[in-house]
């Protein structure tokens, strides 16, 4: 995820820029209110929302998800291709319970997890406070 910038000499983003990721914050914000709102996980459909197989979450400076990706929308003779090896945006919000995770852009459903998946998450839990 790149810094925006603005009102600066040099280098500042697009406006177009800054209307996308104030667009993906407000979904994103929305998705994190209805579950604290509902008190539940929502339901994803399987026709719309990728799946992730062999995945792990990935320590870099944020968290984001490894993993073999497919998208519904993409199929060939209407099945799902089988994801080749990607990465997510940042994630900020996970449950491996629920089998879904929200990056700062869109939700994933989550699959097979790879051997290194328990271990991975275990990197990025913090105690409630």
């Amino acid at each position: 995820m790149d810094m925006l910038r603005f009102g600066e000499f040099q280098a500042n983003s697009s406006l177009r820029s800054i209307i996308r990721s104030a667009t993906e914050w407000r979904e994103l914000a929305k998705d994190l209110r209805d579950i604290v709102d509902r008190k539940s996980l929502p339901l994803l459909d399987p026709g719309t929302t990728p799946i992730v197989n062999e995945w792990f979450v990935e320590k870099f400076m944020v968290p984001i998800l490894v993993g073999h990706i497919s998208y519904p929308e993409k199929t060939e003779n209407g099945h799902a291709t089988y994801g080749r090896m990607n990465f997510t945006a940042p994630l900020h919000f996970f449950s491996y319970k629920g089998e879904m995770t929200r990056s700062s852009t869109r939700w994933y459903r989550l699959g097979t997890p790879s051997p290194l998946a328990e271990r991975s998450i275990e990197r990025w839990t913090m105690p409630d406070g």
